[in-house]
């Protein structure tokens, strides 16, 4: 199968590099790589432009926030499965793809595979938490909590059918996509634990308390939206599982 990989990033000249290695050392090389940049204005787009003859497509002008650009991506892709890889996440290791593709091959009614996330501190490289998805059901998504979004592979099929992320949001685009994927249309998916990619501590939704609060009020709009009921106290109960996986990584 042919995987699109897709690299949103902006003023990211620290780690963009990195993540541009770990997906062109791929042993699997059916794949194309998209990289769309909001407009940096430091050095992301030398560094980018360093690769340019292995990466397929580079888009670089201003969007509408991270979801938008993740659209644009996929939009414009040709591959069967999408992998969305921020610009400071990288593969574990150099068979990821390969296996991701053998896994979708023996199994094909497999709509998504998501696998584990490593969570570590950017300074020393300290493991803060295993996001291991298999622990997840659909029931907790009425709770706020779901599967690692870096490490989820989904047929493009998918976003045909069901749609894209939702722009107007500005943190919990992936949890709406989620909910309506999983609660609403009830596609075939699986949840392994072996680690697909490693992130940096300090993602957009967890960085703040006013990001907390901002993902909070974002996931409950997507069960609005999504006509599904839930509560304040209901999503609050993301927290302790979040605690639980880093007490036990």
């Amino acid at each position: 199968m042919k995987f699109s990989i897709i690299t949103v990033c902006y003023n990211s000249e620290n780690t963009i590099e990195k993540t541009i290695k770990s997906i062109l050392s791929q042993n699997y090389k059916n794949f194309e790589y998209i990289i769309v940049d909001g407009g940096s204005t430091d050095n992301t787009m030398k560094i980018i432009n360093n690769f340019k003859d292995n990466i397929h497509l580079i888009i670089s002008e201003k969007d509408k926030g991270i979801y938008d650009a993740i659209n644009k991506g996929i939009k414009i892709s040709s591959g069967d499965i999408i992998s969305i890889i921020h610009s400071d996440d990288i593969y574990f290791d150099d068979n990821i793809l390969g296996f991701v593709n053998s896994y979708f091959d023996n199994n094909q009614d497999l709509d998504c595979l998501i696998g584990s996330t490593l969570i570590k501190k950017n300074h020393n490289n300290s493991i803060i938490r295993k996001y291991n998805p298999t622990i997840f059901k659909t029931w907790m998504l009425y709770l706020g909590f779901s599967p690692p979004h870096p490490s989820t592979f989904m047929k493009k099929e998918i976003y045909d059918k069901y749609g894209y992320y939702k722009t107007d949001y500005e943190i919990a685009g992936d949890f709406e996509f989620f909910l309506r994927i999983f609660n609403k249309n009830k596609i075939v998916y699986k949840l392994l634990k072996k680690i697909f990619v490693t992130m940096s501590f300090g993602g957009k939704s967890t960085k703040s308390i006013k990001s907390n609060i901002v993902s909070s009020k974002e996931i409950l709009k997507s069960f609005k939206e999504n006509k599904i009921y839930s509560n304040w106290f209901l999503i609050s109960m993301r927290f302790p599982i979040k605690l639980i996986q880093i007490l036990i990584k």
